[in-house]
């Protein structure tokens, strides 16, 4: 409303000197209406409604129970009734406050304060407490409600005189007032009868997570606007509004399943392939019901996993099973490249657009959904560059920050989105609410280190315990890892592992399924692609960067498409300096892989235009459809991943066996293509050390740090060694039958506890490091996790289990996954190293560890495709060989992308 603040405000526009403008106020009352009715939206989709009610140990949640749950959702901003808060709104005026505390700690203030009477009476607390079994649980709920700015409060000494009345206001008045109106919006609320609230903690926290996301919906000005009167019927504007946000944002996807089920489009033609493979056929199937499950799919790489998620949620999808999709990456680069391949495949399931739901890109530093890309205007301003602007105004919400993305409908993301719903640390009850309703699929699941494998579990046990579904998929994991993610309820050290010879001999490719209330059970998959026989060869040339140049030249030259991967990024741009040298003085430039007509390595320290454009120049040179001729391209670990690409022959650094099969995923790929006479069969040939002897990379007390990736990126040298001994043994590869026994053998316990008896000495304080570093890990996970089993409040003033860690720690926990990178935008825009503009360029949190949120580049230059520029404390370069810090001696080795 425009003009003089009249009540209680709920909302302000100011201007930047925190002045009101002119002055804009949304009232306190409508803004809770506006909440409640869109968390009463969310518990009424079906898929949200199953998930909650499972949390709740229910079958579903029943009218009293929504209605109960929306009421308290309505209280969350009673806080704001104090005279501190209310001040905010006029210059000078003293005391100044906050409003979550304010509440949390009159609530739980001594029974005896006469405020505190007064606030229980204005809320009904009499008729609420009717709604529990334990009289504890009405305060957890408000609690709760009122923590949604991202994390549990803590209660603190009331300031009492801020609920006092005075000449110019009675907050209590206020509460009662509010209180009041809720009565008459959720009569259903106040009936005789009805269920109790559930008690479990897990419903709990799942209730603080659904007022996080109503708050933050209805808090955005261009979803609901402030009122321009004293509008009595708010209620049914906010009602009729939330139903329609849930639809274009995508928590709600009706008009999509029913589109899905009326057009019944042919799987194999939705999916882009001309006939399904065994793998897509049994996934489009899986026995899964509506109590939820858990299903890891094993296969080889190139065997269309990707597609066989797809074919599940699809499945599930057409059920009402869920109503979203996750598709979680290890990396940043290998999102990029999937989203899409997911996208086409979501545009050719929903043909019309009205009914297709919204697809986001969940990768911080972009902004995109449905293939269109989002300009930012301000941190929470956008600008979608379409014709339809009013409908993507509401359709691209979930990707416009990264704690939105869950609240897509189907999204295209990496791990450490999901990861960070489990953690202590902001809005992490909002992301994990959001996730519920997902198929969650994590893609590449053998990639996780045991911090990461702990969160994970955490994730998973939430997600089954609500009757959710997860599909985790690996070309090469291990039984080890296998049974702990199967039994994500148990605790990881208390799972056995099956000995090694039952490991090696269980089915493979296999889907694994475990629903709820059942035990895994194997469902065998023919391969599809028949057998691929690998010969491979050691070189001792992995620290020289000219014989591997030359090899790759001469193989080219031959008319090969070669792929050198090295482990690290250093590696990586001085194989391709040393290539382009080599090649000149052979006249061998026209074997350079090249993006935009410039020589060019690829890995991950590409700006996001660059970085597509890497991609697609890759996959042009060594993709399905590639020309026949001779090509090099010097990679990292961003080609093993989601990109087609068919090598005619592979040179890559020494690795895990397990990684190593997903590198020869990458060769000779597509069955049926010419290949040059000498590379007929698949050939890889694996760089090692010059010395035969890995425990010279293993320092005193048993951590490893050697060169080129050796015990940094990959810190087990016992399966590094594991890894060279089988390539020692085996001349030939034969994929995919040889995969579970290769991993097996390489990655088992009781192969490694046999290699470190056989071995001794330094080796036995290096397994002894690598175990201690992995519980220690694991430990610190278990630390960091929010705690769903513990309620808000604990009974007793020493229970603080339900409360997060410091914002400084809470920092410290994010920033272990990437969400503490920094962005560096440039505006205007500079001209990069293949002539598109390079708006913005992520750098690495343990570059910068110091720079601050509004850091900005400074200093910049930019010319001949190479741009200088500061960003906090620290000199950059961004040319074709990547983004890398101005001073060349202080480069990370053991970067792994």
């Amino acid at each position: 409303m425009a003009g003089p603040i009249t009540g209680f405000w709920g909302k302000l526009e100011t201007a930047d000197s925190g002045s009101p403008a002119a002055p804009n106020w949304h009232p306190l009352a409508d803004h809770c209406a506006d909440v409640a009715a869109c968390a009463e939206t969310l518990f009424r989709i079906p898929t949200m409604n199953a998930r909650f009610a499972r949390l709740g140990g229910r079958q579903n949640l029943d009218e009293i129970t929504l209605q109960r749950l929306a009421f308290l959702a309505c209280l969350h901003d009673v806080g704001k009734f104090n005279h501190g808060f209310q001040n905010k709104a006029f210059a000078g005026s003293q005391p100044i406050a906050g409003h979550v505390v304010e509440a949390v700690s009159l609530l739980c203030s001594p029974l005896d304060f006469p405020e505190r009477v007064a606030f229980l009476k204005a809320l009904a607390s009499d008729e609420l407490s009717r709604w529990v079994e334990n009289p504890w649980d009405i305060a957890r709920f408000l609690v709760a409600a009122f923590s949604h700015h991202g994390r549990p409060v803590q209660p603190a000494a009331p300031a009492l005189s801020l609920w006092r009345a005075n000449q110019q206001r009675d907050p209590m008045r206020g509460v009662a007032e509010l209180t009041a109106a809720a009565r008459n919006w959720f009569p259903a609320a106040f009936a005789c009868g009805g269920p109790p609230l559930p008690s479990a903690p897990q419903f709990q926290h799942g209730f603080a997570g659904a007022v996080m996301l109503a708050d933050w919906i209805a808090s955005d000005p261009k979803f609901f606007p402030y009122s321009d009167r004293e509008d009595p019927d708010r209620i049914s504007f906010a009602r009729a509004r939330a139903s329609e946000l849930v639809r274009y944002i995508g928590l709600e996807t009706l008009s999509a399943l029913l589109s899905l089920r009326e057009l019944s489009p042919p799987i194999a033609a939705v999916l882009g392939v001309p006939e399904l493979r065994p793998i897509q056929v049994l996934a489009a199937s899986l026995p899964v019901g509506e109590e939820g499950g858990l299903a890891v799919l094993e296969a080889e790489t190139g065997s269309g996993k990707t597609e066989a998620a797809l074919a599940h949620f699809l499945s599930l999808f057409r059920y009402g099973y869920v109503n979203g999709i996750y598709f979680a990456l290890p990396t940043r680069t290998a999102a990029l490249q999937l989203y899409r391949r997911v996208l086409g495949v979501i545009r050719r399931a929903f043909p019309d657009s009205e009914s297709c739901p919204p697809v986001v890109l969940a990768v911080p530093g972009y902004l995109e959904i449905d293939g269109l890309e989002g300009t930012r205007l301000a941190p929470f301003e956008v600008l979608w560059n379409d014709d339809e602007q009013q409908r993507f105004r509401f359709r691209g919400w979930a990707a416009e920050h990264p704690k939105r993305y869950l609240a897509g409908a189907v999204v295209v993301g990496t791990v450490d989105q999901v990861l960070l719903s489990s953690l202590a640390v902001g809005h992490a009850h909002m992301r994990a609410a959001a996730l519920l309703r997902h198929l969650l699929v994590i893609d590449e699941v053998h990639c996780s280190d045991p911090y990461m494998t702990r969160l994970l579990g955490a994730v998973l046990r939430r997600h089954l315990a609500a009757g959710g579904h997860a599909l985790l998929m690996s070309a090469t994991l291990g039984s080890a890892a296998r049974e702990r993610l199967l039994r994500p309820e148990a605790h990881p050290r208390l799972v056995p592992t099956p000995g090694f010879a039952v490991a090696c001999d269980t089915t493979y490719p296999a889907f694994t399924l475990r629903t709820s209330t059942s035990s895994p059970v194997v469902h065998a998959v023919a391969s599809g692609k028949g057998q691929k026989s690998v010969l491979t060869a050691l070189s001792e040339d992995m620290s020289a960067p000219a014989a591997v140049a030359a090899r790759a030249l001469h193989a080219a030259a031959a008319g090969a498409a070669v792929v050198v991967l090295r482990n690290t990024v250093k590696d990586c741009v001085i194989t391709q300096q040393t290539l382009e040298k080599l090649a000149t003085g052979v006249d061998g430039l026209r074997y350079l892989f090249r993006c935009g007509g410039v020589p060019a390595p690829h890995h991950a320290r590409f700006s996001k235009d660059d970085r597509a454009a890497l991609d697609e120049a890759l996959e042009g040179a060594f993709g399905k459809h590639r020309r026949f001729g001779g090509v090099v391209a010097v990679t990292t670990q961003t080609v093993q991943q989601s990109l087609d690409l068919d090598a005619d022959f592979l040179i890559t650094d020494l690795c895990p066996i397990d990684v190593l099969l997903q590198r020869i995923g990458r060769l000779h790929r597509h069955a049926g293509r010419a290949r040059p006479r000498e590379f007929e069969t698949p050939q890889v040939v694996v760089l090692v050390p010059s010395r035969r002897d890995l425990s010279a990379y293993i320092r005193p007390g048993g951590e490893a740090n050697g060169p080129h990736g050796l015990g940094t990126v990959y810190p087990d040298l016992r399966i590094l060694e594991a890894t060279w001994r089988l390539l020692l043994e085996r001349r030939t590869l034969l994929i995919p039958d040889d995969n579970r026994t290769l991993v097996e053998s390489a990655t088992h316990p009781e192969r490694l506890l046999a290699l470190v008896g056989e071995l001794g000495g330094a080796w036995r304080e290096h397994a002894a490091w690598v175990e201690g570093v992995a519980i220690g890990d694991e430990q610190l996970a278990q630390l960091n996790l929010m705690n769903w089993d513990s309620p808000f409040l604990g009974e007793d003033e020493m229970d603080r289990r339900w409360l997060f860690p410091s914002d400084e720690m809470a920092r410290r926990i994010a920033t272990r996954l990437g969400e503490q990178d920094r962005l560096a935008v440039f505006s205007p825009t500079v001209r990069g190293p293949f002539g598109t503009p390079v708006g913005a360029l992520t750098i690495p949190a343990y570059w910068i560890p110091r720079a601050s949120d509004h850091e900005r580049p400074v200093e910049v230059t930019a010319a001949g495709g190479v741009v200088c520029f500061r960003f906090g404390s620290r000199d950059f370069v961004y040319d074709r060989l990547g983004l890398r810090p101005g001073a060349p001696e202080q480069e990370d080795d053991n970067a792994d992308a």
